[in-house]
């Protein structure tokens, strides 16, 4: 993991007397921005045993990080369809049925599934992650890969901040503008190498 004094020497040289604590709070909501936006940050979420009769299941996701998405989903090997929003299933009555899951809801920090399972089985998922509102860093891929596109929602944030020594709001547009396409363009870039072949996506242990 690449903690936010990483990306100091990136930020911190334009914002004269701008704190660290501010810029780490500023850095970390850029992080779950462009996460959150892009679906960059994806995971192989661990194989999930589900039990007939139980169709809830919370997310296992890795340290200093959230589920905001499932992007793909499995049940004994057949796709089922995801969404987040109740309006999306198309089961009359699907609160009272048991059946093949045919449909994954993803919450917070759980998933549903739909219709209530009649059998045992197992749920594979791959998600898109986010980092914590609390995560002292970011995944060293996603750092390495669109570090400018964070640095610029950074940028964009702090520079806004009013009657501080680094406000410049013409700039804070300019960068908040750079980070809208960055992010636009790691969402399209995600979705044309889009696979349903397994990720490998992990949390690095590795040190900066």
């Amino acid at each position: 993991m690449k903690t936010w004094d990483s990306f100091y020497d990136f930020v911190a040289p334009d914002l004269p007397g701008c704190p660290f604590a501010a810029i780490d709070v500023a850095l970390r909501q850029a992080a779950i921005d462009f996460c959150s936006q892009s679906l960059a940050w994806k995971y192989t979420h661990p194989d999930i045993a589900v039990t007939a009769g139980t169709a809830s299941y919370n997310f296992v996701p890795p340290d200093q990080a959230v589920v905001h998405a499932v992007t793909y989903a499995e049940f004994e090997g057949s796709e089922i369809d995801c969404h987040t929003a109740e309006s999306g299933i198309q089961i009359y009555n699907w609160r009272n049925q048991t059946g093949t899951p045919e449909y994954v809801l993803g919450g917070a920090t759980a998933l549903q599934l739909v219709p209530n399972p009649a059998a045992n089985g197992t749920l594979k998922l791959e998600v898109a992650l986010k980092p914590s509102p609390t995560a002292t860093g970011i995944d060293d891929d996603i750092f390495n890969e669109y570090r400018d596109a964070m640095v610029h929602g950074a940028f964009g944030r702090l520079m806004a901040s009013p009657k501080k020594p680094y406000t410049q709001l013409q700039l804070a547009t300019y960068h908040q503008q750079q980070f809208t396409v960055l992010t636009g363009q790691a969402g399209m870039r995600q979705a044309r190498n889009y696979t349903r072949a397994p990720l490998r996506t992990t949390i690095n242990a590795r040190g900066r």
